[in-house]
């Protein structure tokens, strides 16, 4: 990446009136910048794009997701999103152990996506 300049306004020669304009070093893929700084480089308010950054969070792609992950998802309740999957008959992955009644229940992105594909549908017309 090209260096950046940077004006310095004690740099300024009083006898010419030149001025030197600094250097600053080139920006490495390793560097580190908080929120605030890249807000301000990007010229975008702070809020902006803090509520990106929580957008972008949440959409990430999980490759499994728990029962509530799913009502928080679908926005209903656990015992509902057990209701969905026991209807679509898909296999889940249980993290419960032998002879225990009460486990963890993993349903994989895939399986979420085809339940939410095949529950899709037109909202219905509205007899007037």
């Amino acid at each position: 990446m090209p260096s950046t300049a940077r004006f310095d306004p004690s740099a300024t020669n009083p006898s010419d009136g030149s001025v030197s304009v600094k250097q600053s070093p080139p920006i490495k893929a390793t560097d580190q910048f908080t929120v605030a700084q890249f807000a301000d480089f990007l010229e975008f308010p702070l809020p902006a794009l803090v509520a990106v950054v929580e957008r972008k969070r949440a959409a990430i792609r999980k490759p499994f997701y728990s029962i509530p992950d799913l009502a928080k998802r679908w926005c209903c309740s656990r015992a509902t999103v057990y209701n969905v999957l026991r209807e679509a008959e898909y296999k889940l992955l249980n993290l419960s152990r032998k002879g225990k009644d009460k486990g963890k229940w993993l349903v994989p992105a895939s399986i979420v996506e085809r339940i939410e594909e095949s529950r899709m549908e037109r909202l219905p017309e509205v007899a007037a």
